[in-house]
């Protein structure tokens, strides 16, 4: 893969290129300590550490532009009881070399196929951004599809589905401009801002995902049987209170909500206390 050594020897660019080496097992290290991320049978399942004893499983979906690279940090706070799967769409880090897709119906279709190695326990779901749109859609399908629900679904800087996107367009900006965009959101690491080459190959990422979430709206009245917990930044430019309180509409169970300070990008800066309200859940449901 020509790009994936040109990355490797950008002297920017060295701390990324682990990330983008199609694979199917590799190692990590974040801090002081390791761990080993293992693809199964489908290449969008990623498993964070084989947990075979855990009582549940949490499904992370990673914000647009972003890669299951976000969660690794929450390895450390993680309950046991708890075995992560993050989700990985193509065109990033591992999966690098193929192509992206922004077809939603495509990606719920194959996240629910793949799905069927991991219906033998109770699972969570958290997804951020982008990430919120693909795993409420997930989870639709796989009620549908398996008549599976999640215990608790767990939605980051999402807007209610009925609600149109109101945000610029930043899938049809030129490439300056949507680098200076990029850098108000304040969740892009400025090394890559500032560097060409990392830029040509992260912009179209950012673009087919972005283009995602410019275009939802769900009209369907499905109603989820499970809890819905939102969290928000309260700086977050892209969400307010009236879509993120329209979640309530779409469960029979409870729906919270949690504030964190912030933009949009506050789970950067809150994660150990994130964690720590999914081992909460978790805990609920430990027999």
């Amino acid at each position: 893969m020509k790009g994936i050594r040109f990355l490797a020897k950008t002297k920017e660019a060295s701390w990324l290129a682990r990330f983008i080496a199609p694979c199917t097992k590799f190692k990590l290290t974040h801090n002081k300590w390791s761990l080993v991320v293992i693809m199964r049978d489908h290449p969008w399942y990623l498993e964070y550490k084989k947990n075979p004893h855990a009582a549940m499983r949490l499904f992370c979906f990673h914000h647009s532009g972003g890669g299951t690279s976000a969660y690794f940090p929450w390895l450390e706070y993680l309950s046991p009881h708890i075995e992560m799967i993050a989700i990985q769409m193509p065109g990033r880090e591992n999966r690098f070399s193929e192509p992206l897709t922004n077809n939603l119906t495509d990606i719920v279709n194959t996240l629910k196929e793949g799905f069927e190695l991991y219906k033998d326990k109770p699972f969570f779901t958290f997804g951020h951004s982008l990430g919120g749109v693909i795993s409420f859609e997930f989870i639709k399908s796989v009620m549908k599809f398996y008549s599976l629900t999640p215990l608790h679904m767990m939605i980051s800087a999402t807007k209610a589905p009925h609600f149109p996107f109101r945000m610029k367009q930043l899938s049809q900006l030129g490439d300056k401009p949507l680098k200076e965009e990029l850098r108000a959101y304040n969740g892009i690491d400025e090394r890559i801002l500032e560097s060409d080459e990392l830029l040509e190959l992260f912009l179209p990422i950012i673009k087919s995902d972005f283009s995602i979430t410019e275009s939802y709206r769900s009209t369907d009245s499905t109603v989820l049987p499970c809890d819905i917990l939102v969290f928000s930044g309260n700086e977050d430019p892209t969400v307010n209170m009236e879509e993120i309180q329209g979640w309530s509409s779409y469960t029979t169970g409870k729906f919270k909500h949690i504030s964190f300070s912030g933009g949009h990008f506050f789970v950067k800066e809150h994660q150990k206390s994130i964690v720590s309200h999914i081992n909460r859940l978790a805990e609920q449901y430990v027999q």
